[in-house]
């Protein structure tokens, strides 16, 4: 785990706090996160996931404007659909996430605070199954989450043929 962000419950829309561990809480999302409070808070995206050299790539390697992503898990891992179909649980910490169906698609803030040629690339990244601005994410298991924990991966059974 590279990095934790918490956007602050009752907080301003752009706030946020760099933290050594989390909570995760099933249906909630992460502990003192304004996820709940959110109008775009939905089954399956309780938790934000982000790769961490991407995040570096187009915020400048500067932690406080990489948390500006609002993303609450910056990982070291291949995010593709490949590499994490839906159904993919990630057990990392005490927790068990699970990668939901919603895709996690470039907003209105997110261009404003890397640009437009950071965002295309994050939506072209996408479109070709790598999942540039990361994936979605159910908490399955509540658990603690630390700056350093690893991340098992447990594939869902492939379909029958």
């Amino acid at each position: 785990m590279a990095g934790l962000v918490v956007r602050p419950d009752g907080s301003e829309a752009g706030e946020r706090r760099l933290v050594e561990r989390v909570e995760v809480v099933p249906e909630s999302g992460v502990e003192g996160d304004r996820w709940a409070e959110s109008p775009y808070a939905t089954e399956g995206n309780e938790v934000s996931v982000i790769n961490v050299h991407l995040l570096r790539a187009i915020a400048d390697s500067d932690p406080e404007r990489m948390a500006r992503s609002g993303d609450n898990l910056h990982v070291d891992l291949d995010l593709s659909q490949e590499n994490l179909p839906v159904g993919t649980r990630l057990l990392v910490g005490g927790a068990v996430l699970e990668v939901s169906e919603v895709e996690h698609c470039p907003c209105g803030p997110f261009i404003e605070r890397y640009g437009k040629v950071a965002t295309k690339r994050v939506a072209r990244a996408n479109r070709l199954g790598l999942r540039g601005r990361g994936v979605l994410c159910h908490v399955r298991e509540r658990g603690q989450i630390e700056l350093g924990d690893t991340i098992s991966v447990e594939r869902p059974p492939e379909p029958l043929r």
